[in-house]
């Protein structure tokens, strides 16, 4: 194991962490809202969105052990059950993460979508989980809730 892939292996837990405080944060009765705004595209849920995060999760594990990616994973229908699930794929990705050594951050692994080095693949699912959490946000001022539920762990 490298001392980087440890290291987004810690950060990576950390995104996931944040990831649940915000969706506990989150009105149960929005969880599974739609925004619908004039003009826009069509949005989605909190829930679907953190589905899609386990999925990615999922899916970048398998690509850094070498297998093909997995099926999409079902949408959780609470808070609870989605950060169980979100932490699961994150359990899988970051023992993925931490199993590559120097010589497979400099390699390429092979992406549905693209040939992705290894130092860059390994942030990924991360930067995806991220992205998440801005838009579930964004879903929380869209319904009134104008407080930003800071998470303990970026203290």
């Amino acid at each position: 194991m490298s001392q980087i892939s440890e290291y987004v292996a810690q950060q990576t837990e950390r995104a996931a962490e944040s990831y649940c405080h915000f969706l506990r944060s989150t009105h149960p009765e929005r969880l599974d809202w739609q925004p619908t705004l004039e003009g826009a595209a069509s949005t989605r849920s909190v829930l679907e969105q953190v589905a899609e995060c386990i999925t990615v999760n999922y899916a970048f594990a398998s690509i850094m052990r070498g297998e093909a990616a997995g099926a999409v994973e079902p949408t959780p229908t609470t808070a609870d059950a989605a950060c169980d699930r979100l932490n699961a794929s994150v359990l899988a990705l970051t023992s993925a993460i931490r199993s590559l050594n120097d010589d497979d951050l400099n390699r390429n692994f092979q992406h549905p979508r693209a040939t992705i080095v290894g130092r860059n693949l390994i942030l990924q699912p991360m930067r995806n989980m991220i992205y998440h959490m801005g838009q579930l946000n964004l879903i929380q001022m869209l319904y009134g809730d104008g407080e930003f539920h800071v998470p303990g762990n970026w203290r």
